[in-house]
């Protein structure tokens, strides 16, 4: 077989897959749906290590799933045409695959035009051309926009840059250019001129993607994917950029639906937990929030409340800050407050347990099965295997001892990028041998928040369990909210980390959030902390959490002169909560993310240069201040559409200043035209903004908040349906579900016409 010159041939064709062989080279196409294909490339008894990314049957895939499984898919039967040297397959969406098998080359059309395509003469590396790692190069479209790969800073738009797919720990991160981050989620969204495609690359060893940064005189302009792991895996989605994105989502399971409490304010803080007089700040911190009647429903509990002189050992409280860890979970929960408790996979080679643990073998260890000892929060450490059953065992028992039979409920599961970089560490692996550590960091990250959360439903299972992770790949979704970790206190990161989130939402993260305020550097300036709070009401996680300089902690009230404006958002979030929470549902239910850039779903031209607005659901349309000084942002309307600020009803493809200074007591926000608001208003109010005329649908989600019984039907489930006439609005709806509920309707205050509303009993 001569290097560059590789002819696959078929030998097996099956109604939805086809494979072929190159001598040892084996190929196969699987068609998993009329929108959804996988390639895969690999070496004949080659292995290929499981995925903890797909999983479109949903569960917690403790052992992992066959890379290669099709258990779950719909799977699709192309009509297929054979040529001389090429295979055409037509899909029903008006795409043609077409399959060179020199080189085994492929390439796409939409409707006859060119999408994208492997890129000739070789786009594989098959035999070493390209170096030692598996290579993917794929045409590269003038003016094509790119969005995706999880937590990566910078302008939403991806093109023309490149990125490390891997996971660190990366404290004080620039949120314009530090990468790699925290998340290893090699999934992107492509558009150009003929239409959108979306890849996603099943791996999780490092990875590398560059989408335009690499230019060379021999090819045509091209991106490229260069990957550690020698099989190559991955799938290409097609159809709208919402639609890609709703595929990848769904592939990698359904997300875990967060109790209610969790879209409430949660506090955090290093400084509280790092004192040495630490039950006497949260004296202070609820006497606090008394004063200031603000909401308050979990404090996500800092390391330090672990510590052994100045470092931190999990699993161990630390009884003269917290004489008595069971009646202070008591004390917070008597106040409405979940305590949810930072934990961390490494044990520093001094821990109390640590001696114990590597006897046992529990952690990655070296060739000689010696643990493997790296830095790890001010010493040397290990981290425990979590492909180890015992040691999952271990973990488990230990969250529920150390803290679940205290009373709380969830579990904080941070630094858990297990920054292995050694080749020579080695991973228990998954039956069948050892494997290489650093090439399955993210499943370790997955594999640990798995583990905490089979213990929390060991200890209460009839709740929700609530989690939170700052790594992993896009398997975490079946179990834990994100965060954009410790980013700074600057107006810089406040305008990047919008960007950040909103491309975690575009790669299948919806329950994310920031640490508002900043974690790293000074404590936040009035108006910057302000300006935070503005943002992060519309977000799922409210939470303000600090590492300051000099060691004061951000809290709403930092700042006395600037509380009428805090508790006015305050409670705008608390207005806001029923239709956060709806839109949570939709999240889990139906993969609309809680919160968009609107180009997502609008193909209006003029959205690619709005950078400052977001949509919160499909249905209200926030724009912010990002720059030190302003007072006023400027908010275009998607065209098409009509919005309402207060009042006021916009037509859509124009854009509207809207005043925002720092002190403001509340954000204003569009609502679209055609469509049903939930708000609390000292009780549940759905208010209906219509259009001018004709009819639109709404849906309304409730429950208790907390448990699985919504799955079982115990629960609101409101179907509404509007026809908007010229005198009058007429509303008839019903509760599909079965929780009792009597809904309060009104039209939005710049309607004046009549709202007539009929119940429909469900038969």
């Amino acid at each position: 077989m001569a290097k560059w010159n590789y002819r696959f041939r078929l030998v097996q064709a099956e109604e939805s897959a086809r494979s072929y062989r190159c001598e040892k080279q084996c190929a196969r196409i699987d068609f998993l749906s009329e929108s959804c294909l996988r390639v895969a490339l690999y070496t004949e008894g080659q292995v290929i290590l499981p995925t903890f990314c797909v999983n479109p049957t949903g569960g917690t895939l403790p052992a992992g799933r066959d890379k290669l499984s099709t258990q779950g898919f719909p799977l699709y039967r192309p009509q297929v045409e054979v040529r001389e040297g090429t295979e055409h397959f037509y899909l029903a969406n008006g795409v043609e695959v077409r399959l060179q098998t020199d080189g085994f080359l492929l390439s796409y059309l939409k409707e006859g035009k060119p999408l994208f395509a492997d890129r000739e003469p070789l786009a594989y590396n098959f035999g070493g051309e390209f170096g030692t790692e598996s290579y993917h190069y794929l045409t590269r479209s003038e003016g094509e926009i790119v969005f995706g790969l999880g937590d990566k800073g910078g302008a939403l738009n991806k093109a023309g840059r490149a990125f490390r797919i891997e996971t660190t720990d990366c404290m004080g991160y620039d949120a314009a250019e530090s990468d790699p981050l925290y998340k290893h989620i090699p999934f992107y969204i492509c558009e150009n001129a003929t239409g959108c495609y979306g890849i996603f690359y099943d791996t999780a060893a490092n990875a590398y993607m560059d989408f335009g940064k690499e230019i060379n005189n021999y090819y045509p302009p091209y991106k490229y994917f260069k990957g550690e792991e020698k099989a190559l895996v991955y799938y290409v989605f097609f159809g709208s950029k919402f639609s890609v994105l709703r595929q990848f989502a769904s592939l990698a399971g359904k997300q875990a639906f967060p109790p209610r409490r969790s879209f409430d304010y949660c506090a955090s803080t290093m400084a509280y937990t790092d004192a040495p007089d630490a039950e006497k700040h949260f004296d202070t911190f609820l006497e606090e929030l008394d004063k200031y009647a603000l909401s308050c429903s979990g404090f996500y509990l800092s390391s330090g409340y672990t510590s052994i002189g100045n470092k931190r050992y999990v699993f161990h409280w630390d009884t003269d800050k917290f004489p008595h860890p069971k009646q202070f979970a008591a004390r917070m929960r008597e106040k409405g407050i979940r305590l949810i408790p930072n934990i961390k996979p490494a044990f520093l080679d001094t821990h109390p347990l640590y001696a114990a643990l590597a006897e046992q073998g529990l952690f990655i260890q070296n060739a000689d099965g010696s643990p493997f000892i790296t830095r790890f929060w001010d010493g040397m450490g290990s981290y425990l295997d979590f492909t180890n059953p015992q040691a999952v065992r271990f973990w488990q028992e230990q969250v529920q001892q150390q803290l679940l039979a205290l009373g709380i409920t969830a579990t904080w599961n941070d630094n858990n990028e297990f920054d292995i970089r050694d080749p020579q560490a080695t991973a228990f692996g998954f039956g069948g041998g050892k494997v290489p550590a650093r090439e399955i960091k993210p499943d370790l990250s997955y594999l640990m928040v798995a583990a905490s959360y089979a213990a929390q439903v060991r200890e209460n299972p009839r709740l929700r369990p609530f989690l939170s992770t700052r790594s992993g790949g896009i398997g975490v979704r079946r179990l834990a909210q994100t965060w954009s970790g410790d980013n700074r206190s600057e107006f810089k990161d406040l305008r990047y980390c919008h960007n950040i989130g909103l491309t975690m939402s575009l790669s299948g993260l919806s329950f994310y959030g920031h640490d508002l305020g900043g974690f790293h550097g000074d404590m936040p300036s009035p108006e910057l902390l302000m300006r935070w709070l503005q943002h992060g009401i519309f977000e799922p996680r409210f939470t303000i959490h600090s590492w300051n300089a000099d060691g004061s902690a951000t809290m709403p009230w930092s700042y006395p002169e600037q509380m009428p404006a805090v508790k006015g958002l305050f409670a705008q979030r608390k207005r806001l909560l029923p239709y956060l929470y709806n839109c949570a549902y939709r999240a889990v239910e139906e993969e609309i993310p809680m919160n968009a850039p609107p180009v997502l779903y609008y193909n209006d031209k003029k959205l690619y240069a709005q950078n400052d607005t977001m949509l919160i659901g499909t249905d209200i349309l926030a724009g912010f201040v990002f720059d030190e000084g302003k007072a006023e942002t400027a908010v275009y309307l998607p065209a098409g559409e009509g919005w309402y600020l207060g009042d006021t009803l916009y037509e859509g493809g124009k854009s509207v200043t809207v005043p925002l200074p720092a002190q403001a007591r509340q954000v204003p926000f569009f609502v679209r035209a055609g469509s049903v608001i939930a708000s609390d208003e000292g009780g549940l109010r759905l208010t209906v903004y219509p259009r001018a005329k004709g009819s639109f649908e709404s849906t309304f989600f409730w429950d208790d908040g907390e448990s699985f019984r919504y799955l079982e039907n115990d629960c609101v489930r409101l179907k509404m349906r509007v026809q908007c006439g010229e005198k009058t609005v007429r509303l008839s709806y019903r509760n599909e579900g079965n929780m009792p509920f009597s809904p309060v309707f009104c039209l939005c205050a710049g309607d004046k016409r009549e709202l007539l509303v009929e119940e429909q009993l469900c038969e």
